[in-house]
């Protein structure tokens, strides 16, 4: 059973369930971190503001993972890590999460719908968000249109039409997932060629339901209540293009803004990391895409959180002693 200890958090002590570890993030690190620290006894929570699964939902096939020669579609071993997470007694649920607090012994959590958790340990792994395009209408329609998961999302877009800005290997694919259900799809990229590996570009450039136009700008996203339209820039001209979504992918961030205040980000808004996903807070740990240097490979983000597992579950017994 769970204790219930206090938060200080914005100015008033709130009571909360705690727990013996929080896992900010459900891709490959957070659910290989939770289910590890869940079979070692452990009380975990794991928050995720989006699908759990994380990216890896997003690929078509992932190779040679879980074994040599192995081949599975991105969608299948999400659904198995989400699996091995609960049946390893980890408590998965939606939050996205606003604030971090550290104290001697505990660590909390603050989500944006105000809800408050605490730990004795934090393990980071929200990994990476998708660069913003930076033009008027693209946050008042957020999630009116916006799209962020292909995978996710692409059903509500049945017979529509849909734009998406990023001509690389993650905007192509992306793309290709949507026109399974989409009537169109525009792929618009800003640079004079597609930046996608070969195979996929030959791929997407095949497909009867993609539009690609490249040296093309995105300028305004229009609508009313939902995405209706983009603004696009192509050469000198000036076009609209009646869409009902934009999905944007021109570049990745580490998803970290909610940590700079506690502790301290490189300059690109990586975390620093020590040995076995150390930070400079004890107690607090950092997996997967969102730490410096991470090769962003599905094998790579489950060691990662099985490191960081490991570190937190010493950290515990040291609490202990």
């Amino acid at each position: 059973m769970a204790n219930v200890a206090p938060v200080f958090g914005a100015g008033r002590r709130v009571a909360v369930t705690h727990r013996d570890a929080i896992v900010i993030g459900g891709g490959p690190a957070g659910l290989s971190a939770a289910a590890d620290l869940a079979q070692a006894g452990r009380e975990v929570l794991l928050l995720e503001k989006e699908s759990f699964g994380g990216w890896v939902m997003n690929l078509e096939w992932v190779m040679h993972y879980p074994a040599q020669g192995e081949r599975v579609t991105g969608n299948e071993l999400a659904a198995r890590m989400i699996d091995h997470a609960k049946e390893s007694g980890v408590r998965l649920q939606h939050g996205e999460v606003v604030e971090v607090e550290s104290y001697s012994r505990m660590k909390a959590v603050t989500c944006s719908d105000g809800k408050a958790y605490s730990a004795s340990v934090l393990v980071l792994a929200g990994g990476l968000q998708s660069k913003p395009l930076g033009v008027p209408g693209e946050q008042a329609l957020a999630g009116k249109g916006m799209i962020h998961c292909a995978a996710c999302d692409a059903g509500l877009y049945t017979g529509k039409t849909v734009a998406v800005c990023g001509g690389g290997r993650a905007g192509l694919v992306e793309a290709m997932l949507l026109a399974k259900h989409a009537a169109k799809v525009y792929v618009l990229e800003a640079a004079a060629q597609l930046s996608a590996p070969a195979a996929i570009k030959e791929r997407a450039q095949a497909h009867p339901k993609l539009d690609i136009r490249c040296a093309v700008r995105p300028l305004e996203v229009r609508g009313e209540g939902f995405v209706t339209g983009l603004q696009i820039a192509e050469g000198e001209r000036n076009a609209l293009l009646a869409v009902d979504g934009v999905l944007v992918h021109v570049g990745f961030v580490p998803a970290t803004a909610y940590l700079r205040d506690v502790l301290g980000l490189e300059e690109d808004g990586h975390v620093a990391i020590g040995e076995n996903g150390t930070t400079r807070v004890r107690g607090i740990f950092a997996a997967g895409d969102i730490r410096r240097g991470s090769p962003r490979s599905v094998a790579a983000a489950v060691s990662d959180g099985a490191a960081a597992a490991a570190a937190a579950r010493r950290y515990l017994d040291e609490l202990k002693q």
